[in-house]
């Protein structure tokens, strides 16, 4: 299945989902217009991934950006990293 240039993956283990793991993903799913699981962004920059743990319980929750790890997110900060990448192109 194709994928964006950006791969988001937000872990919904037990961790970060108690943390609010699934408003971040929710949010993120809105503000992109996709579902989770599902294709890219339309323009090819995103896809959104859900996992099941990550390995960074500590900082739950916690989203993926091709590789890097951002944590102790809130739906709000998820959507400033992700207009961070939408200025990179």
């Amino acid at each position: 299945k194709p994928k964006g240039k950006y791969v988001i993956d937000v872990c919904l283990g037990t961790a970060c989902y108690v943390k609010g793991s699934e408003g971040v993903l929710r949010e993120l799913e809105r503000v992109l217009g996709i579902k989770a699981d599902t294709n890219p962004t339309p323009d090819g920059l995103f896809s959104v991934n859900a996992l099941r743990c990550v390995g960074a319980c500590g900082l739950a929750p916690v989203m993926v950006v091709n590789g890097k790890v951002y944590g102790k997110m809130t739906p709000a900060k998820a959507v400033e990293v992700i207009n961070e990448y939408k200025a990179r192109g």
